[in-house]
This record gives structure tokens, sequence and C-alpha cells, in this order.
């Protein structure tokens, strides 16, 4: 199974993609996983004018971006909370690509503060456009306040207390993510 996680903050100094980094290194340790991390700040994308498929002229970030999501069995959004929501450059992303890149996918939500709510409110506005985009929300969510105490600058957990956060996350999110890609592995074969 191909997971991409979405690194999803493009600001300078940004110390999100810590975590980003934290759960490749996490979950390339389950042998059945390709893991990929697409970091929006190595995909200028331009500012959402058309989907891809009607794009005029599709740049080559947006066709090499667009050929990791088409790849992807499931994703982990990472965003840090920008003033209560996801990043501007999440929301740029799943706009820019047709719904069919993300339809019948699991999404695992992930949300990263320097306080202490975790980005509460970005994981909510999240479980919101997930559905739109035809995918399937992961009810479990992975909320990281006090970011800077949890992963360092390479993404190694710093904080063995959160791994128990982390497992239970990891161990959800795949339950339901691989349960999804067999059926559709099996539906693959039927047809």
């Amino acid at each position: 199974m191909n997971l991409t996680i979405i690194s999803a903050s493009t600001r300078i100094g940004r110390q999100s993609h810590r975590v980003a980094l934290g759960l490749a290194k996490h979950f390339s340790q389950f042998e059945d996983l390709s893991v990929t991390v697409a970091d929006l700040a190595e995909y200028p994308l331009p500012l959402f004018e058309e989907v891809t498929v009607r794009h005029p002229e599709p740049t080559p970030a947006m066709q090499a971006l667009g050929k990791v999501l088409h790849q992807s069995d499931a994703f982990l959004f990472v965003t840090p909370e920008y003033n209560g929501t996801y990043t501007p450059a999440l929301k740029n992303m799943v706009d820019t690509y047709n719904k069919t890149e993300f339809s019948r996918k699991v999404i695992g939500i992930v949300t990263v503060t320097s306080g202490g709510l975790g980005g509460m409110r970005a994981a909510m506005q999240m479980q919101q456009l997930i559905p739109a985009l035809f995918a399937i929300a992961a009810p479990h969510m992975l909320l990281v306040p006090h970011l800077a105490q949890k992963f360092d600058e390479e993404g190694n957990l710093i904080d063995e207390a959160f791994r128990k956060s982390l497992d239970n996350f990891t161990k959800e999110f795949l339950w339901l993510a691989q349960a999804l890609y067999e059926k559709k592995a099996k539906e693959l074969v039927t047809t």
C-alpha cells in the first residue's frame, strides 16, 4: 500500500514538517507500506484557477504532485493550525486536483500546534473537508500539542509519553486504510 504524507505548511521557519518527517520514519517500519512525504513547499502550485484536468497548461509542479497523489492508496494530512483552520496551501492543493485523486482513499488527520490544544479546530475543519473530496476521514485523529517538545528537527520522537498517542492513531488508521485497500483490490480482481 502506498501511503503519502502531505506536509501542508509552506511557511518560512515552519516546525510542523518535523511531524511529517517523524510520521514517515514511524510508518516506514511497516513492511507492507511504501511511504512518501509530499512537502507542499517543494511543489509551488499556482493559486487555484482550474482543476488540473481542465487546466490549459499544468505546471511541472502540478504534474509531479499529481503523479504522487494518483499513485497513493492512503494519505496523512499534516497541518499546523492557522487561525482556526488548516493551511491555505492544503486547501489550494485539494482544489487543484480532481476528486478522483482522493476518492475512496482514507485520509488521516494530523494537526500540530506550539500550544496545548494540538490544532483541534483545524482537525474539525478537515473532518468537513475530507468527505467533500469523496475520501474517508479516519475517525481517530492525531493532535500534536507543544510540537517542539514532541519531535526534534529531524523528526525524531523526543517525548516517549507521546508514543502511546502515536501508536493508537497508527493502529486505527492502518486498520481502516488496509481494509479499504483490500476491498478495492478485490474489486479489481472481479472486474
